[in-house]
């Protein structure tokens, strides 16, 4: 590979990486939304896809470490799975946003209508306090806006994947072997 790639600060590594997260991650909100009221089968996908996050995180940050000859400091490999997950969660962010706002708009009317139908085919008394509250929150159309989601949904990518980061980042330089011998501290 050449020596561009090598050169690039962190950050516009987390944003090249970032960029391809993103669209995975829109493709797993997405069919996530989407199993909740088109395709149930959807749901196996987004599951398949979210367990593999810390995979698809592994392997750009090994990568990152590998082109970096090795060398790359845990608080550098932190840093850039951090900025993987908030470029790629701005992306998700957004695609979340359009899909709630102009696509589906009644995506929590929607959910809401099917959680309260689970419960009455389940048998649940409507004296039920989990029932009530349901049934409250859609009857007042409670729900959070498509902006409020969007935010809630970047916010907790950005902190879940900041840990998720610390624990790949130490598990790339304990894993990996160094070719060349680490530079001379004076």
């Amino acid at each position: 590979m050449s020596d561009n790639r090598t050169n690039r600060s962190v950050y516009r590594r987390g944003a090249d990486d970032g960029l391809w997260f993103g669209i995975y991650l829109s493709v797993l909100i997405l069919s996530s939304f989407c199993s909740l009221t088109v395709a149930s089968a959807l749901g196996w996908l987004s599951m398949i896809m979210a367990v593999s996050v810390p995979l698809v995180i592994y392997f750009c940050l090994k990568r990152s470490y590998r082109q970096d000859n090795y060398r790359s400091q845990f608080s550098m490999l932190w840093l850039h799975g951090i900025c993987i997950f908030f470029f790629g969660g701005l992306i998700m962010a957004l695609t979340a946003y359009v899909y709630m706002r102009f696509v589906n708009p009644s995506f929590y009317s929607d959910v809401f209508d099917m959680l309260l139908k689970v419960y009455e085919q389940s048998g649940v008394s409507a004296d039920n306090p989990n029932y009530m509250l349901l049934a409250k929150i859609n009857e007042a159309k409670m729900f959070p806006t498509a902006g409020e989601s969007a935010m809630e949904l970047l916010m907790s990518c950005v902190f879940t994947g900041s840990i998720l980061s610390m624990l790949i980042a130490l598990i790339v330089r304990a894993t990996s072997r160094r070719t060349t011998p680490p530079p001379m501290q004076s």
